[in-house]
């Protein structure tokens, strides 16, 4: 293989794995509204499509013994949260994994759900959700520079 054929092919190689294409570029909206005493959470894809059968945690405040809840959203994307009222402290809902998430910070004071408090954290921030496709990055550069110095290392000629 000559050199030119074998740059060509590693750079095609990270341009079709490294970078995610239109398909992949949509986000996750979340919604809420009270329904009775439990907010109704509402999950869809920035296509307007339902999130459905997407990870739920919830995690209760930090000061309680509570353990995390675990769910899923239903086919039209929606996740009833009911918190215990008797605990009173910021609860977190986070909503779906890796590139497809978000995380709502949802106050219980005076066992009520005050709309106007809760709040979301942002992709950006820095409590932001691990992602997958940064590691995959990292093991492509890695990859090349493992072949690279396997054939130098071997000094196959060009």
């Amino acid at each position: 293989m000559k050199f030119k054929q074998f740059v060509v092919a590693i750079a095609i190689f990270i341009s079709l794995l490294g970078f995610p294409g239109d398909a992949l570029a949509h986000s996750v909206l979340t919604n809420y509204h009270l329904q009775g005493e439990a907010l109704e959470i509402e999950a869809v894809f920035s296509t307007g499509e339902a999130f459905y059968n997407a990870d739920v945690v919830v995690h209760p405040p930090a000061d309680s013994n509570l353990p995390e809840t675990k769910g899923i959203t239903d086919e039209n994307g929606l996740f009833l949260f009911e918190p215990d009222y008797s605990v009173m402290g910021s609860w977190a809902v986070e909503i779906g994994e890796g590139s497809h998430w978000d995380k709502l910070m949802i106050p219980i004071s005076d066992r009520i759900i005050d709309l106007n408090a809760i709040s979301q954290v942002h992709y950006h921030s820095p409590q932001r959700h691990h992602h997958f496709g940064d590691q995959i990055i990292v093991a492509e550069i890695a990859l090349c520079f493992g072949l690279f110095g396997h054939f130098m290392k071997n000094k196959i000629r060009f």
